[in-house]
């Protein structure tokens, strides 16, 4: 390969206690809870709007969220009480509110926001992260930190500073990636797993029909208080969901069995009069990387249902991993378990920590917890420890987090 020499001069624009990459639902809870400590905290997001996957991925529903505490039960109950959120499995939401409540919380809590902004490089001195390179209109900058929390969905920040991770299953397997979009004028509610296939099987038989189903177990998810409703039925595999190539075209393969999908379901009487709203601006890629960190939770460990000394939450989804060539979902049924909060601290590394579906789990642990209330509870555990870390200037690893986050 052929490489170009860069000499960069890149300004310094600020010193943070916190800085955090990634806005989606694990960067918000982090967000939150550090600037509610009265850190002075910086979130970069490359979209131009909070809550990743769940707002801009069309991600529904909030799963996990049941038995949570802390931010996840403050948002579900300020949306149940605007009529925003129930419907499908009494777990659903508005986008749009969600969004804006997002950004109320975040602001709220003192955050500095940088929209439409691109993480570029860790800082890191040795193994010491020291802040974080961006990009944005304008131009190159560097901002400087006592702590960086990684909530990305890819570990970019932690593999940028040289954390040791890992891609897939043991013969390279990852789960399929799927594309939502949202349908309009519909009051349909689905019964269950296999209610929408019985109602598709009839069309697919008929002769003539060319569509072939992505995926078996479609899902058409009614949102609250509206005729609208997300679709779950695309399914594409995955290789590399690193490689910007591949990901370009899973968005062009998504959209393209969007519409196809959503022209066979026009051609069923019960979903003849239905609209497409839109095909989600992000793309839901599963599996992503995950960091090698203090202690890697295991399908065993969820099996089991087990507890930690350093458990900070409870997880009460099962194993769901949707198979790489998209056929079909394979489950494990799982106890409720712990995640340990070393799972989020990288091995050998100082001044980060990592939340989200890229901590410290083997592949089929990952299919559990990388559901959204998971996700936000680990972000807010990650603030939390971050403010004990800084303020009593020791170790992220000495932090008891069962004393950090006020809610356990």
């Amino acid at each position: 390969m052929n490489y170009i020499e860069e000499n960069l001069k890149t300004p310094i624009s600020g010193e943070y206690d916190v800085i955090i990459v990634g806005g989606g639902p694990a960067g918000v809870g982090a967000a939150v809870a550090s600037g509610r400590c009265g850190l002075k905290t910086l979130l970069i997001e490359q979209t131009g709007c909070l809550g990743g996957m769940q707002t801009s991925g069309l991600v529904n529903p909030m799963f996990d969220n049941e038995n949570k505490s802390g931010l996840v039960r403050e948002i579900v109950d300020e949306l149940r009480s605007g009529g925003k959120f129930g419907a499908f499995w009494d777990m659903c939401f508005d986008y749009e509110y969600m969004k804006r409540l997002l950004d109320k919380k975040v602001t709220e809590a003192g955050v500095k926001i940088l929209f439409n902004t691109r993480f570029v490089k860790t800082i890191v001195e040795e193994t010491v992260v020291k802040g974080v390179i961006i990009e944005s209109k304008r131009g190159r900058e560097a901002f400087f930190s006592k702590m960086v929390i990684d909530c990305s969905g890819d570990a970019d920040a932690a593999v940028s500073a040289g954390v040791k991770t890992y891609l897939g299953s043991q013969n390279g397997e990852l789960q399929s990636a799927t594309l939502m979009f949202m349908i309009g004028n519909t009051d349909y509610m689905q019964d269950g797993q296999n209610d929408l296939y019985n109602i598709m099987k009839e069309n697919l038989e008929k002769p003539g029909c060319k569509y072939k189903l992505p995926f078996i177990h479609a899902y058409i998810i009614k949102l609250p208080g509206m005729r609208n409703a997300v679709v779950q039925l695309t399914h594409m595999r995955v290789n590399n969901p690193i490689d910007p190539f591949e990901v370009s075209q899973l968005y062009i393969e998504g959209r393209k069995q969007a519409v196809e999908a959503f022209e066979f379901l026009k051609t069923i009487p019960m979903f003849s009069d239905i609209t497409l709203l839109q095909t989600a601006p992000l793309i839901g890629i599963r599996e992503s990387r995950r960091i090698e960190g203090e202690y890697t939770l295991t399908a065993e460990d969820m099996v089991e249902g087990k507890k930690f000394d350093d458990g900070f939450t409870t997880v009460t989804f099962n194993i769901d991993i949707h198979k790489a060539d998209g056929s079909a979902q394979n489950c494990i049924k799982t106890k409720p378990y712990e995640i340990p909060f070393r799972c989020l601290i990288p091995k050998g590394y100082d001044g980060i920590i990592v939340a989200g579906k890229t901590i410290s789990g083997t592949h089929e642990a990952m299919a559990s917890y990388r559901v959204t209330s998971d996700c936000m509870a680990m972000g807010e555990a990650a603030g939390y420890a971050v403010n004990r870390a800084i303020k009593n200037n020791i170790n992220i690893r000495e932090v008891n987090i069962k004393e950090a986050v006020p809610y356990i």
